[in-house]
């Protein structure tokens, strides 16, 4: 519902950096990236490091890198032999993430930047509750919010357009041994979803959202940031519980602001919580240069922040 105008908060713009032992930003410039998971080292593009690189030396140390220059023939090359085994299962807090060199992506299969929402959501759980919240992830890509949920006592439904994305998830659950656990895997284009639950009277305690900048559902629905995002926040506020806990919003699009993605929650949630709204970045191992990656807005019925 749309509060007043003389409501809306004006909260700082915090940034939040991981500090999960499993991942390290080695360095970034020249828009790129050094990165190193677990034992292997990669060079990925990074459009928002426009900067020069402040240790050259460093990057011959890599065991691959993607080359996306010429998209006709973007592809992973390996610079050492055995750069395939050296990209082994990530353990964070025992949950457990198996990556791989994907064709045509420069993606491994984990956003290590966004490792503090993990560890918020791992410590939202209120202490009253009797039965297990119920939490709503959408576009939740290979998992890592949706076990971190789990693993706290959340029942969560996990909500993504790729069948492989969700398969992929549930593999790593299994890593996890948290197979067992309470969670509905749900292939569907996230806005058909969430009005469905809403015609079906479906309630969340908690909702995150990782919503892409493009995009295209299960049967080719078209989702463009700008012209549907009001429309799924919208209706998420009509799934909301009577006794919600948080929702939490994270954006990549590189037009979009924090103070945007507050704005977005405070209109169209509830006029009570109380709303944080920050970015995700990376502190590097080498120079001074903290690369931005991503955008957040929380907002929380209680003191809850990532």
């Amino acid at each position: 519902m749309p509060r007043d105008k003389g409501a809306m908060n004006r909260p700082d713009i915090e940034v939040l950096f991981s500090d999960w032992k499993e991942y390290e930003l080695l360095d970034s410039g020249d828009r790129l990236k050094l990165e190193r998971f677990g034992d292997c080292v990669a060079i990925r593009g990074e459009p928002k490091a426009w900067w020069g690189k402040s240790n050259p030396s460093i990057w011959k140390e890599a065991d691959c890198r993607y080359f996306d220059e010429d998209k006709k023939n973007s592809r992973w090359e390996f610079f050492k032999r055995g750069g395939l085994e050296r990209l082994r299962p990530l353990n964070f807090n025992g949950i457990k993430f198996r990556l791989k060199f994907m064709e045509g992506s420069k993606h491994l299969g984990v956003f290590p930047e966004q490792s503090p929402h993990w560890n918020f959501i791992m410590n939202s759980m209120p202490a009253f509750r009797a039965e297990a919240p119920r939490l709503l992830n959408l576009f939740g890509y290979t998992g890592a919010a949706t076990l971190a949920a789990s693993k706290a006592g959340y029942a969560v439904t996990h909500v993504d357009a790729s069948k492989p994305s969700v398969d992929w998830a549930r593999k790593n659950a299994f890593e996890s041994g948290m197979s067992e656990n309470r969670i509905r895997w749900i292939v569907d284009d996230a806005l058909k979803f969430v009005e469905r639950e809403n015609r079906r009277g479906a309630r969340y305690d908690a909702i995150i959202l990782d919503p892409p900048a493009f995009g295209r559902g299960p049967k080719g629905e078209l989702w463009k940031l700008e012209k549907t995002l009001s429309r799924l926040l919208e209706t998420c506020s009509k799934i909301l519980s009577d006794n919600p806990i948080f929702v939490l919003m994270t954006l990549y699009s590189i037009e979009a602001s924090p103070i945007m993605a507050g704005n977005m929650l405070e209109f169209f949630l509830p006029p009570e919580g109380k709303t944080r709204i920050g970015e995700l970045a990376l502190n590097p191992k080498y120079g001074n240069a903290n690369l931005p990656l991503s955008i957040w807005a929380l907002w929380s019925a209680g003191k809850n922040s990532p």
